[in-house]
C-alpha cells in the first residue's frame, strides 16, 4: 500500500513538473523580454567604457560611459521593436555591408557579463567567411555598420586587411538566440561582438544573375521574406523564382548578364518573377 501510494506521489510530481514547464514556455511574452534586455543593455553601457586597446571595462575612476559614444539602431523584427547600440572606431574605406552581403571578418562574440563564447582571429580561416542571411539578426545588422577594408599580401603571400571598418555593437536576446539559446550561449542571452570587417562580396547566393540584395522584392531590406512563387524557399537561394520551371538565369532573354531589364511579354513583370511570360 505504502508503495502504491508513493508511486501515486511521484506520478503527481513528474505531471505537475512537466505542467509547469509548460507553462513557462507559453507564458513566455518577447515584449516584455525586449524591455528587460534593453534595461539591462542600458544599465551596461551606463556603467562601462571601451579602454585603450578597445575592450570593455568597469568605469571605476570617471572614463567616459559607452553609452555617450553608441549609436542607437531602432529595428522592427517580426512585429517587435528592438534597439541595438553600436560603436564605430574605424569606419573602412570601400564597400559597406548590407544584411544580405557575404563578409570576411574577425571577430569576438561575447555574453553581457564578458563571457567570450566565439571568436576568430584570422581572415584565412573558414569561420571567417558569413553568409550573412544564414546569421541571426542582430549579426546582420550589425556587419552592416561597418565598410571593408583594403587587402594586404605579405611577402610570403599570406595577406591581411588593412583599414578595415571596425568597433562593437550589441544586440538584445530577440535579435540573437531569443528564449532557446545554444549550447555555449543561455536562454535570453544579450551579446555584444567586435568586428573587424576585412571585404565585402556584393552575394548571389543561388547563382542566378540575381543579387541578393536584388531579391528584396518587397523593399524592407530582409530577403528571408521574399518567395515569388510560394514554394517556401526564398528567392535569393532559388534558382527558379518565378516557379515557371526555366531558371532564373536563364531568362535573360538579351543576354546582358541581367534578367531583371527582360519583359517579353510587356506588363511590367521581369520574365523571371512572371511565370506567364
Amino acid at each position: 500500500m505504502k508503495l502504491k501510494y508513493l508511486l501515486v506521489l511521484i506520478l503527481g510530481i513528474v505531471i505537475f513538473s512537466c505542467k509547469d514547464d509548460d507553462d513557462d514556455k507559453d507564458t513566455f511574452d518577447p515584449v516584455a523580454q525586449a524591455l528587460i534586455d534593453d534595461e539591462k543593455l542600458v544599465e551596461c553601457l551606463q556603467t562601462h567604457y571601451l579602454t585603450d586597446d578597445i575592450a570593455i571595462d568597469t568605469i571605476l575612476n570617471g572614463e567616459t560611459p559607452l553609452y555617450n559614444i553608441v549609436t542607437t539602431d531602432y529595428i522592427e523584427y517580426n512585429d517587435i521593436d528592438y534597439k541595438m547600440y553600436y560603436y564605430v572606431e574605424q569606419v573602412g574605406i570601400g564597400k559597406q555591408s548590407s544584411r544580405n552581403d557575404s563578409v570576411q571578418i574577425l571577430y569576438q562574440g561575447y555574453l553581457l557579463d564578458s563571457t567570450k563564447f566565439d571568436e576568430n582571429v584570422n581572415y584565412t580561416a573558414t569561420k571567417s567567411w558569413f553568409h550573412l542571411p544564414q546569421t541571426i539578426p542582430g549579426f546582420r545588422y550589425g556587419a552592416s555598420y561597418f565598410k571593408e577594408g583594403e587587402k594586404f599580401i605579405y611577402p610570403d603571400e599570406s595577406f591581411t586587411y588593412v583599414n578595415t571598418g571596425s568597433g562593437v555593437f550589441f544586440m538584445p536576446s530577440g535579435l540573437a538566440y531569443g528564449n532557446t539559446g545554444t549550447f555555449t550561449i543561455p536562454n535570453d542571452a544579450i551579446l555584444y561582438y567586435f568586428l573587424d570587417m576585412g571585404r565585402v562580396v556584393i552575394a548571389d547566393f543561388d547563382g542566378d544573375l540575381v543579387s541578393n540584395n536584388d531579391e528584396d522584392i518587397d523593399g524592407d531590406g530582409s530577403v528571408e521574406n521574399d518567395d515569388t512563387d510560394g514554394d517556401g524557399i526564398p528567392d535569393y537561394g532559388d534558382v527558379d523564382d518565378d516557379g515557371d520551371l526555366i531558371l532564373t538565369k536563364l531568362e535573360d532573354a538579351d543576354g546582358d548578364g541581367d534578367p531583371r531589364n527582360d519583359d517579353t511579354d510587356g506588363d511590367g513583370i521581369p520574365n523571371y518573377l512572371d511565370s506567364d511570360s
